[in-house]
Order: structure tokens, then C-alpha cells, then sequence
């Protein structure tokens, strides 16, 4: 492994090198993993391609060696916890916005997810409403925004169309 740059290579099962970025490193049931991405040509990570690995760790020369495939579906879950749990420790503080409920009075949400459409010319907002209630138990909201100077949403405005709505429950199924 290359310490300055957290890489390592794997060989595929089809004898090809393919480089990879160390993510993270951890111990956990008398084995050590390697939570990692793989980088393409030009050395950038590859989107949304993580996966792990157990290894030894030579004490000798301080690298990683006899990398080996996770084995059983309880060490995949274990190693989604983890992850789960290193987000939720480094998760930033949510955007918060002010929405003014028909009836008048001010409620204020949490933005969930942000999203433009080139299709539709416009912006959208998912939120919920700012309680202590567990995500999954918060009806969710959408709405198109205008944007301020600085990204931030300033105007809420109703979605138009049927099309619009089916784009946005779209992108809010695939999160």
C-alpha cells in the first residue's frame, strides 16, 4: 500500500490491476477491514463504487497484506453498520428553511434533498418537518425553490404539473 496516498492494488478476477483508494480502515470480531473505492485511469475515484475487503497487517513494513473477499452476509451487515454510524457521527448540521403552512402559520422543516431538472428548467426541494420524530416516521414534503445569491433557497413555489410530480417521486425513490 501506498502510505502517502491511501492506494493499494487489487487483482481482478480477470488478472487486470485495478487501483483503489483506501476509504477507511477498522477492527471488528478479531479481523480487520478495508473499506475502499476504486479509481479509474486518471486515479479518480470511481462514483458510488465502495466495497470492503478483510486484510493482515504487517507489522514489519506497515502495510496491508493477504486481502481477502468478505465472507458471509453477517460481515457485510456488520460493515454497513459501521459505515451507517461514521455518517451519522460526521453528518452535518441539516438546512433548515421557514415554510408557511396554508393556514398561515410557520412550520420549520429540515431540507432532505436538493435537485435540479435540465427537463423541467427548475429546481426542487424535498424537506420534512424539523421534529424530533424518527426520519422514516416524517411525512416529506417537495416543492420548486428559486435560489439566492448563494445557493440558498429563498422562495418556495408550488410543483405545476403531473410530469413534474412524477420526476420529483422519481428522484425521491431512488434516494
Amino acid at each position: 500500500m501506498n502510505e502517502e496516498t491511501q492506494e493499494f492494488i487489487i487483482i481482478d478476477e480477470n488478472g487486470k490491476e485495478q487501483r483503489c483508494h483506501v476509504v477507511f480502515t477498522f477492527d471488528a470480531e478479531d479481523k480487520s477491514y478495508v473499506l475502499f473505492s476504486l479509481l479509474d485511469a486518471n486515479g479518480e475515484e470511481i462514483p458510488g463504487d465502495l466495497s470492503a475487503m478483510t486484510f493482515d497487517y504487517d507489522d514489519n513494513n506497515g502495510e496491508m497484506t493477504n486481502l481477502q473477499p468478505v465472507e458471509t452476509e453477517a460481515e457485510w451487515e456488520m460493515i454497513n453498520e459501521v459505515v451507517l454510524t461514521l455518517l451519522d457521527e460526521f453528518e452535518e448540521e441539516p438546512q433548515l428553511i421557514t415554510v408557511t403552512n396554508e393556514d398561515g402559520t410557520d412550520q420549520v422543516c429540515e431540507v432532505i434533498h436538493t435537485f435540479a431538472s435540465e427537463q423541467f428548467g427548475k429546481s426542487y426541494v424535498l424537506y420534512v418537518p424539523a421534529t424530533d420524530e424518527p426520519m422514516d416516521e416524517r411525512e416529506i414534503f417537495a416543492a420548486q425553490y428559486l435560489a439566492g445569491n448563494n445557493g440558498a433557497i429563498e422562495e418556495l413555489l408550488p410543483i405545476e404539473t403531473d410530469e413534474e410530480w412524477v420526476y420529483v417521486e422519481d428522484i425521491l425513490n431512488e434516494l
